[in-house]
């Protein structure tokens, strides 16, 4: 009976342990999550230049700080742009380089891709399970989709 137990806890040792070799030295080249995010299909728009703005408002550039100061005050006025100026934003694709000022971005990462590794090792061990049908074992999957759903809970309370 004990040597019976032992192999199948060993096979879900080894999953483990594989999972956990691919979380350390694969996914942090590979991640689903950056890919989620970077893969092209989210874009953001780039906003222009205080002189593009002048420039399209019709406005001239205001006199330097040193010639305002020869003439004896200092002109603090706010630019204003009319509303209805025929403006164009450029659109860029989100790239990883843009993923690095997101607050949540590492955490988001981690949580993303250690739930596909948790998946992972919950339908493997699920296939090994259907196929030998162990009896009086703890299923160590189990545990990996316990650990998913405490991460995300802990990542949720650290949000609020």
């Amino acid at each position: 009976m004990w040597e019976q137990t032992k192999r199948y806890f060993s096979v879900q040792l080894v999953v483990t342990m594989v999972m956990a070799s691919v979380i350390q030295k694969i996914i942090p080249h590979y991640s689903l999550a950056r890919w989620l995010l970077c893969n092209g299909s989210l874009r953001w728009y780039q906003h222009p230049t205080e002189e593009e703005l002048r420039i399209l408002a019709g406005k001239q550039r205001g006199k330097s700080k040193k010639d305002r100061k020869y003439n004896g005050h200092i002109e603090n006025k706010p630019l204003t742009i009319p509303k209805d100026i025929d403006l164009h934003l450029e659109t860029k694709s989100v790239t990883e380089r843009d993923t690095i000022a997101l607050h949540y971005f590492p955490e988001y990462q981690w949580l993303v891709d250690f739930t596909v590794a948790a998946t992972v090792v919950y339908v493997v061990t699920e296939a090994y399970y259907s196929i030998v049908k162990p009896s009086q074992e703890m299923n160590i999957s189990v545990v990996w989709c316990l650990l998913v759903l405490a991460f995300a809970r802990r990542q949720w309370m650290v949000s609020l």
